[in-house]
């Protein structure tokens, strides 16, 4: 495979230069990495977990594997989603912290910033949390970020601190077609809240395959809202991998919109290891022509009376191609567990495709935990009658896909977001993403 072997070929010449800027606990991670990557290689259709996910286009062509962190500052991103909401804004762009401190410690206490800068500053914060979730998987994309990520965020919300808004946006831009790894670290501690506002981004011109890591600590009575927004172009490909651990108390919300790409993969684990945590992990994933998006979640109830609900919702046009993998996995120790998954698709055509695999794996006997997975089309009945009201076909399917997304965006927590993202499904299921002046479901912030 052409990528796999400019990979490894890179790797082996730009060793040390690569990895020079590190601490010797990084790097030996780095290495660790790297000597695991060469045996495994770049998923093919031979590995379990990614037989629905075909990633020739991708491993056969030859991506650019390094840059120098030389980024045009007319890219900087004020904010990603919401102009007017007070937060503190984040650009990561190809790869590197992008911003007018590459790290600082705010009035609250919370401590932000690049996370190459933090690893240097704080090696006995860092030094604890760098790669304690990610290790546990085997997913090779997982290895070939921990070798080759050149930076990332690094968050630290600590103890009694609320209300802290975040808007990062992680965006490809570069002149050839190129591999970017970015790695992120948020620790929030006892009785600490944050919300996290997120939007992939990507120029128009370029090839990108760009693997995302992020991990993620919840301690006890602490919250995390994370919304995620994907909109990158049609001949990129985009892996995100989100590991959370939390802890006794602990809240963990996540809704991820996913709204364009030629290959969108989101993987998210979930570690339950204390008792009264709520976790909910909710997204929305809509793709047409030839895209992919797939979904990979996985909750791990290691401790009872605790909760989790994951709440999915696809629709597929053209000859698109989904891929939902839910499991929920509940130890023998996790008694009085609370958990739920449901999926459902709507397939737009007969070329769509989707394939749904809801997995529950239980091992204590007083529990409560359901699964469920729907695929169908759209309601001819119900079509017919909205039409009767003079409304035109193509208008009657919109009111329909639009109330069909409704349950994902009516679950936002936080207020401020909803109209912009009502703005961006009604955009998108209209099939364009910039002006919707002629559509039947008409925006609430004009453009």
């Amino acid at each position: 495979m052409k990528l796999q072997d400019n990979i490894i070929s890179h790797i082996t010449q730009n060793q040390e230069q690569l990895w020079q800027a590190f601490p010797d606990f990084v790097v030996a991670e780095k290495q660790d990495a790297f000597q695991k990557f060469q045996q495994k290689g770049l998923p093919t259709l031979k590995d379990e977990k990614w037989r629905k996910t075909n990633l020739k286009e991708f491993v056969n062509r030859y991506y650019h594997p390094g840059f120098n962190k030389v980024i045009d500052q007319n890219n900087l991103i004020d904010s990603c989603l919401v102009p007017d909401l007070e937060t503190y804004n984040v650009n990561i762009i190809n790869g590197f912290f992008v911003g007018k401190n590459s790290f600082e410690i705010l009035d609250n206490g919370v401590a932000i910033g690049s996370l190459k800068e933090a690893i240097k500053q704080h090696p006995d914060v860092t030094e604890h949390y760098f790669n304690r979730l990610a290790k546990k998987s085997d997913n090779p994309l997982n290895l070939l970020n921990t070798a080759l990520f050149t930076d990332g965020l690094f968050v630290y919300v600590p103890k009694n601190v609320k209300n802290f808004k975040l808007q990062l946006t992680h965006k490809l831009d570069t002149k050839v077609d190129a591999i970017v790894n970015v790695r992120n670290l948020i620790i929030v501690e006892e009785n600490a809240q944050i919300d996290i506002i997120q939007c992939d981004d990507s120029n128009m011109h370029r090839s990108h395959f760009a693997t995302f890591i992020s991990e993620v600590f919840v301690k006890e009575k602490a919250e995390l809202n994370w919304y995620k927004y994907q909109n990158i172009n049609n001949i990129s490909a985009l892996f995100s991998n989100s590991f959370y651990q939390v802890e006794k108390e602990g809240q963990l919300y996540t809704n991820f919109f996913e709204l364009n790409g030629k290959l969108l993969r989101n993987e998210q684990f979930a570690d339950i290891t204390g008792t009264d945590v709520k976790v909910d992990l909710y997204g929305l994933y809509l793709s047409d022509k030839k895209q992919q998006t797939d979904n990979v979640i996985f909750v791990s109830h290691s401790t009872g009376e605790s909760y989790s609900n994951q709440k999915f919702k696809g629709i597929l046009d053209d000859s698109a191609k989904g891929f939902f993998n839910g499991q929920i996995l509940v130890k023998k120790d996790a008694q009085q567990t609370n958990a739920y998954q449901k999926n459902d698709n709507i397939l737009l055509t007969d070329k769509a495709r989707i394939s749904s695999q809801p997995f529950l794996e239980i091992y204590a006997d007083n529990v409560s935990c359901s699964h469920g997975s729907t695929t169908g089309q759209i309601d001819e009945e119900a079509l017919f009658y909205i039409r009767q009201r003079g409304i035109s076909k193509r208008d009657a399917q919109l009111l329909q896909l639009y109330a069909f997304a409704g349950e994902i965006i009516d679950a936002i927590r936080l207020k401020e977001l909803i109209d912009p993202t009502k703005d961006l499904v009604k955009k998108r299921l209209n099939g364009e993403l910039d002006n919707c002046e002629d559509c039947i479901l008409q925006c609430a912030v004009k453009p």
